[in-house]
C-alpha cells in the first residue's frame, strides 16, 4: 500500500496545481516518464471533470457566489481577453499548467464558451509538453545539485 502513495501524490497535486507533480515525481526517485504520465494524467483528469460537468459548476457557482454584484470588467479580464483574442484555445492551453492552475485555465476556456473538442486537445498537448519539460529540468537540477530524492 506504501509503494502506491507517491504516484497517488504526484497525480493529485499536479490536478491541483501543475508543477507540483513533476517536483514530487522526480523528487520521489520517480522516473521522467512515468512521472510526465502521472503529471499528465492529473491534469487530463481535471480538465475531463470540469470540461463534462461544466453546467453543474456553473449552477453552483451561480448558487452561492452571485450574493454581491461583481465588476465584467476588471485588469484581471482585460488581461485574459488580450490573450484569448491573441491567441484563442491554444495560448491559453499553453499558459495553463505554468501560470494558470489546471481548475482556473478549464474553467475560463469553459467561460468563454470554447468546444469540449478543443479544450481536451490543446490541453493534452500542452500537458505532456510541460509535464516534459518540467520533469526533464526538475531531474537534471535535481542531479546536479546534488539533492537527495524523497525516499517515502
Amino acid at each position: 500500500m506504501t509503494e502506491i502513495i507517491p504516484y497517488f501524490t504526484v497525480y493529485a497535486s499536479s490536478a491541483i496545481r501543475f508543477f507540483l507533480g513533476p517536483a514530487l515525481g522526480i523528487g520521489y526517485g520517480i522516473g521522467i516518464g512515468f512521472t510526465v504520465l502521472l503529471t499528465t494524467a492529473g491534469m487530463m483528469s481535471t480538465v475531463f471533470s470540469i470540461t463534462f460537468f461544466n453546467h453543474i459548476i456553473q449552477i453552483f457557482l451561480q448558487r452561492f457566489f452571485s450574493l454581491r454584484k461583481k465588476k465584467k470588467f476588471t485588469p484581471r479580464t482585460r488581461k485574459f481577453i488580450k490573450i484569448w483574442k491573441y491567441s484563442g484555445v491554444k495560448g491559453v492551453a499553453f499558459i495553463t499548467p505554468i501560470v494558470l492552475s489546471p481548475i482556473i485555465g478549464v474553467i475560463l476556456l469553459n467561460a468563454i464558451g470554447a468546444k469540449k473538442k478543443e479544450i481536451i486537445k490543446w490541453m493534452l498537448i500542452s500537458a505532456l509538453l510541460w509535464s516534459f519539460i518540467e520533469s526533464t529540468l526538475f531531474y537534471f537540477l535535481g542531479n546536479s545539485l546534488d539533492i537527495i530524492p524523497l525516499n517515502y
